[in-house]
Parts: C-alpha cells; structure tokens; sequence
C-alpha cells in the first residue's frame, strides 16, 4: 500500500467513527430530552427540581420537602384534570368541525396537530396547538 491510500483510509476510517460517534451522542441527548419531559409527571421529579433550583440549606430542605409534598399531589391532580378537559374540549370541537369538513380537511388538520390530540409519539412534548397570533389591520383601517 502506498501513502495515498493509508491517508485516504484513515480520513475515511476517521469519517465513519465520527458518523457513528455523533449518531449515538444524538441518540442519548434525545432519549435524555423524552425522558426528562415524560419524568414532570412525578410528583417526586417535580419535587427534587424545586429542591434543585431553590439549593436550600440544610434547615430549609426538611420543611420545603414537607411544603411541596403537600402540593405535590394537588398539582399533579390539577395538571391531570386540565389535560382531560382540554382533550375533551378539542374532541368536542373536532365533532363539530367534523361535520363540515371533507376527509381531506379533517386529514391535514390531525396531520398538523402534535402532540395529545393525534396521539403521535414523534412530538411528545409539544403543546396541542400554536397560539394564535393577532393580525393588525391595514393602516387604512386603523384611523
């Protein structure tokens, strides 16, 4: 083998590790993301991260764990009760919209909307819908 062809497998060789290396740190960032997202929902999480955030002394720690374990739960409930609220809302609003639109609408319209509503798994931390954004009018319409 001459020179011109080690350096080439080596750059090529080089290429290829750092392919794989990058895929899998990818890999683990995302399953730490979906993991992190999906751990909010465990009173214990959401109490070891306001212990974290607060860095409360030894004094303090005792009765901010006794504070927010008697929230804890209350606020998951609560998180709970939104979330089926607002899943019945939009599927009371996909009924209605059901009746109107054609099946390539209703299509597109669960195609677009991430999250609890299309029941995908690609977007699960993302909210139902965007907020909407107010459009101003022209300026003619303004004075």
């Amino acid at each position: 083998m001459n020179i011109k062809v080690k350096i080439t497998l080596i750059i090529i060789i080089t290429l290829a590790l750092g392919i794989v290396i990058g895929a899998m740190l990818n890999r683990a960032l995302l399953q730490h993301r979906i993991n992190r997202a999906f751990s909010w929902r465990s009173p214990e999480f959401m109490i070891n991260n306001f212990i974290d955030i607060i860095e409360p002394d030894q004094e303090q720690r005792k009765l901010i764990r006794e504070i927010l374990n008697k929230n804890a739960e209350r606020m998951m409930e609560l998180r709970e009760n939104h979330r089926k609220e607002l899943q019945e809302s939009f599927e009371s609003l996909q009924k209605e919209l059901d009746l109107i639109l054609t099946p390539e609408q209703k299509r597109r319209l669960l195609r677009r909307l991430p999250g609890p509503f299309q029941r995908s798994r690609r977007f699960p931390g993302k909210p139902p819908f965007k907020p909407l954004r107010e459009k101003k009018p022209p300026e003619e319409l303004r004075r």
